[in-house]
């Protein structure tokens, strides 16, 4: 039997911090987006809460999921990627250093790693070197938009669709519903990686789409053949 893809979502948002996202809450709309599509037993979603850096370096090591899920704070001015410390707190890490410790991991499976935080967009880049498929966000983005892309994007990913074609569909629904495209997560990819080829359910699963059958063309039409016998 095939293993299920495996989505690991990095909570790493101190609930002492004012406006903090919430991560709980984008948990559980992946979970619902997931448990309602067609290949929801082919993925296994698993949380690192309360997330701090050496947390997920130690899961990481353990065991490597398809997609890496970030669900947080980014800094501004390419602060960095936020995550808990000791203290209840949050903290910047530098884009550069975890940029290189995630990238260890794409030869034992790592696929895709969604930044779904502000201030994104260069982590992305960095990461982007190796990692196939990297989403972050350019600038800040509310919970609202947050919510409503992830739920949608694992959504697409768990009834088989592409992360090309997902990350695009949860952006158009993200954008219809009232958010500025501008600071909408954006796509980026690994040199000779094509997003509308990568999968999170693998093709061993997924059940090729139905084809309407085409009658072949050619031949004289059976009305004129009537007539024609008609004629006769």
């Amino acid at each position: 039997m095939t293993a299920p893809a495996r989505v690991l979502v990095v909570q790493a948002s101190s609930p002492r911090i004012p406006d903090a996202p919430d991560t709980g809450a984008e948990y559980r709309d992946i979970r619902s987006g997931i448990d309602g599509a067609r290949y929801r037993d082919a993925v296994a979603l698993d949380a690192l809460p309360a997330a701090q850096l050496h947390d997920l370096t130690k899961r990481l090591i353990r065991e490597v999921p398809t997609v890496l899920h970030f669900s947080g704070r980014g800094s501004p001015d390419g602060g960095g990627l936020r995550f808990l410390t000791g203290d209840g707190g949050d903290a910047p890490v530098r884009d550069r250093g975890l940029a290189k410790l995630l990238c260890e991991f794409v030869g034992e499976g790592l696929r895709a790693v969604v930044l779904n935080a502000c201030w994104t967009s260069e982590l992305a880049e960095l990461l982007a070197e190796a990692v196939p498929c990297v989403i972050g966000t350019a600038g800040p983005v509310r919970d609202r938009e947050c919510l409503l892309y992830a739920r949608t994007l694992y959504s697409s990913l768990a009834h088989g669709r592409s992360v090309g074609q997902s990350h695009r569909i949860a952006r158009h629904e993200a954008e219809a519903s009232g958010a500025d495209p501008d600071f909408l997560p954006g796509l980026v990819s690994a040199a000779g990686a094509i997003p509308d080829a990568v999968h999170l359910i693998g093709p061993e699963v997924r059940v090729p789409p139905a084809r309407t059958p085409v009658k072949p063309r050619g031949g004289a039409p059976k009305w004129l053949g009537f007539a024609r016998k008609r004629r006769l």
